[in-house]
């Protein structure tokens, strides 16, 4: 993938090159590994403007918001490293094909997905100022450690008693507080103050929690099975069980786990007595993003971070455009 230098895409470019450089002490057996890591980087950068990995994304609005720059290659190669990680723990964790290393062992995986974590907490050390590193350490590990916490509190399936704050908690610990570290990290390394770092985790937090509920609504509507299969614990299903009566309860998580195997129950579940939940599920991914626009509106003071932020929400909004609702819209409402 190649970019002229100052274009919306060049971030790209250096979060590869960043990446590859983070892998180059990866040997033997791993080096493969790493290579197979740094094409499918590019190949998923280069399908759309990068908004499509918010672990990189964020980071770049944030700098790029606050000093009108990219972030220093140091924290575009733990956040590329953590990405790639976390991809491939998920597609694991959720009996999904891999998206690379798919020749390689579950072991295999496994082990590489434990190195990218590793090469993501040196790069702070390795390349950040020194006097910010314990701060920045410090982040990174609070990050990895809640995020790992909620992915291993996900695995509580759903149930009759399963109820939106709880879903809503869980979200918050996985993909919020991923993107809200990642949003911290840069707003620490950009040398500012509390109220903006405060901004900053917001707007991530924010974005995160409207990117989980578009991703499980696209999921749900687009045939792929993946959390009805694992009884996941998502909000269309944690407000459709709020609408339901208690009685009904049980015999409703019944057929969403039958839905994962047969696709007519599964679209007549969807144009029928799911239908109100996954409005309300839209209209919360909405009000998030009310709110990561409100937050990005405090701390971005560049043409440049206003371009990748709003980029972002762009994204984030498009499966929920009707026509009736734009960006704009949804920052101003």
């Amino acid at each position: 993938m190649k970019h002229q230098a100052g274009s919306p895409g060049d971030w790209r470019c250096a979060a590869i090159e960043s990446v590859r450089a983070a892998l180059v002490p990866w040997r033997g057996q791993l080096r493969p590994l790493a290579a197979q890591a740094v094409d499918h980087l590019d190949a998923v950068l280069g399908a759309g403007d990068g908004s499509q990995i918010a672990a990189l994304a964020v980071p770049v609005a944030v700098h790029a918001g606050l000093r009108g720059s990219h972030p220093p290659p140091w924290l575009l190669a733990a956040a590329g490293a953590t990405y790639l990680a976390w991809s491939v723990l998920d597609n694991d964790m959720d009996g999904d094909p891999p998206r690379f290393w798919s020749e390689s062992s579950a072991a295999e995986r496994s082990i590489g997905a434990h190195v990218l974590i590793a090469t993501a907490a040196a790069q702070a050390p390795i390349g950040a100022v020194p006097s910010l590193v314990p701060t920045l350490a410090q982040i990174y590990l609070d990050m990895v450690a809640t995020v790992t916490d909620g992915q291993l509190r996900a695995e509580d399936r759903l149930d009759e008693q399963t109820a939106p704050e709880d879903v809503t908690a869980g979200i918050e610990a996985r993909s919020g507080a991923m993107l809200a570290g990642f949003a911290d990290l840069t707003a620490v390394a950009a040398g500012t103050g509390a109220d903006i770092r405060w901004a900053v985790r917001r707007f991530g937090r924010e974005l995160a929690m409207a990117r989980q509920l578009v991703n499980d609504i696209t999921e749900l509507e687009s045939g792929r099975t993946s959390d009805l299969r694992n009884e996941t614990a998502t909000m269309t299903a944690a407000f459709a069980l709020q609408r339901a009566a208690a009685a009904d309860r049980a015999a409703l998580v019944d057929r969403l786990r039958a839905a994962a195997f047969d696709e007519s129950l599964r679209r007549q579940m969807i144009d029928g007595e799911l239908q109100p939940a996954l409005v309300d599920t839209r209209m919360l991914a909405r009000l998030h993003l009310v709110g990561a626009a409100r937050a990005a509106e405090s701390f971005v003071g560049s043409e440049k971070g206003r371009a990748v932020s709003d980029a972002l929400i762009d994204y984030t909004l498009g499966p929920l455009v009707d026509g009736a609702i734009t960006r704009a819209q949804a920052g101003n409402a």
